[in-house]
């Protein structure tokens, strides 16, 4: 039963390649920094496929200008891990920006 729970966070994580989300995350800067991009990766995934991945990682902060992407990580519970692209969407006068999330088809 373990093992099937497993593949199974990985497929659900996985059939996000497919879909794209939008949301958006303060910045009161030009970027949006690494730890707040994680944190707003996570959240929307894990709302997206109902449990949230195990760990994201972003090494590079996302520029708040529209067409910007940076490239992210995340790892699955049974430690299947795929790559991501966050790009920004738009930027509004109040400075919040929205970006889509768009998993890669395979694992790396």
């Amino acid at each position: 039963m373990r093992g099937f729970i497993r593949i199974a966070a990985a497929t659900a994580i996985g059939s996000l390649a497919l879909v794209a989300c939008s949301f958006s995350a303060g910045s009161s800067t030009d970027s949006v920094g690494t730890k707040e991009l994680e944190k707003q990766v996570d959240d929307a995934l894990t709302k997206q496929v109902g449990q949230s991945p195990k760990k994201v990682e972003c090494p590079k902060e996302l520029k708040a200008e529209k067409g910007a992407h940076t490239r992210c990580t995340l790892t699955a519970d049974d430690g299947t891990r795929f790559g991501l692209t966050v790009t920004t969407k738009r930027v509004k006068s109040d400075n919040k920006v929205d970006f889509d999330i768009k998993v890669d088809d395979k694992p790396m």
